[in-house]
């Protein structure tokens, strides 16, 4: 087993010498340009094909060790935290997809607890009392977390730290911080939390929209969108043109949708030529602030 894919070609080039052009691929290939510009590998007919040969062993030797810093097969323990395993074996901590945990910044209200395999109770509602935030950490390990009451998942840090006086039946308050990762997307999926009803508040604009239908694929029938009554006379007052024009694509696939939250927020969105960021429902303007509804 190798590091990558270069890596693996690679192997096969030092063992033989020489390796069929047709089985190294283009991207590898790219890789390899400046090599060949150095005259370290060159190209050369083979038969009805091409090869690619080794001209400066010991060039290529140090290409790979500044490349692969712990060898071609790499380090394959897998106790070794993901980016810590890419700086061995790339040094590039960018290189690992995900990392083995992720902390998720939540906040709590009313009775709301998260327990752990029912023994460990994690008292969010007082944690946020005392310090205004808590967090918790996921894994993709079990035992996971579970939790059996209202959430909200919301797109940007200063709503959810007043996300209480939006939507005050808020019971689990989790920030997204943009997009929800896969790691809470599959926790929002799973049977420890299946009998959440969980809200999507985030920007109304055709990334906010996308990311609720994202949500709303893993859990059908439990999603709903925040949607505040006086939706249009806010995106007339602080409508932002600027939000559909950088997602053109995405608000056209949008116009697509059956979901009925979807087309009528599309609907404002398109009668206006504005989306609405979602700090702006911290602005008072109606007389009662706590009116509001879901669809």
């Amino acid at each position: 087993m190798s590091v990558d894919s270069l890596a693996k070609q690679l192997s096969k080039l030092m063992a033989t010498g020489a390796l069929p052009l047709s089985i190294l691929g283009q991207r590898n290939l790219k890789s390899l340009q400046p090599l060949i510009d150095a005259k370290v590998l060159e190209i050369v007919r083979s038969g009805g094909g091409q090869q690619i040969r080794i001209l400066r062993p010991v060039a290529l030797q140090e290409f790979v060790q500044a490349r692969y810093p712990s060898g071609l097969p790499g380090i394959k323990d897998e106790t070794l935290a993901p980016r810590a395993r890419a700086v061995a074996n790339r040094r590039d901590a960018k290189r690992a997809r995900r990392t083995d945990a992720e902390p998720v910044m939540v906040r709590g209200f009313g009775e709301a607890k998260l327990f752990c395999k029912e023994e460990t109770v994690l008292p969010i509602v007082e944690l946020t009392q005392l310090a205004g935030v808590t967090a918790f950490l996921l894994t993709d390990e079990p035992p996971v977390w579970e939790f059996s009451g209202m959430i909200v998942t919301v797109e940007n840090l200063e709503c959810f730290l007043h996300i209480e006086h939006i939507i005050p039946e808020v019971e689990l308050a989790i920030y997204a911080a943009g997009r929800l990762s896969e790691r809470v997307l599959r926790w929002l999926g799973s049977p420890e939390i299946s009998n959440c009803q969980v809200w999507h508040f985030g920007d109304y604009d055709p990334v906010g929209l996308d990311e609720y239908l994202r949500l709303n694929r893993i859990r059908p029938n439990y999603t709903e969108l925040y949607i505040p009554p006086d939706l249009e006379m806010r995106i007339k007052r602080f409508g932002k043109r600027q939000l559909l024009e950088d997602n053109i694509a995405i608000l056209s696939k949008l116009r697509r949708e059956e979901d009925s939250a979807v087309r009528f927020v599309v609907e404002l969105l398109d009668r206006y030529g504005m989306g609405l960021e979602q700090e702006s429902l911290l602005i008072e303007l109606i007389s009662d602030s706590n009116e509001h509804r879901g669809r």
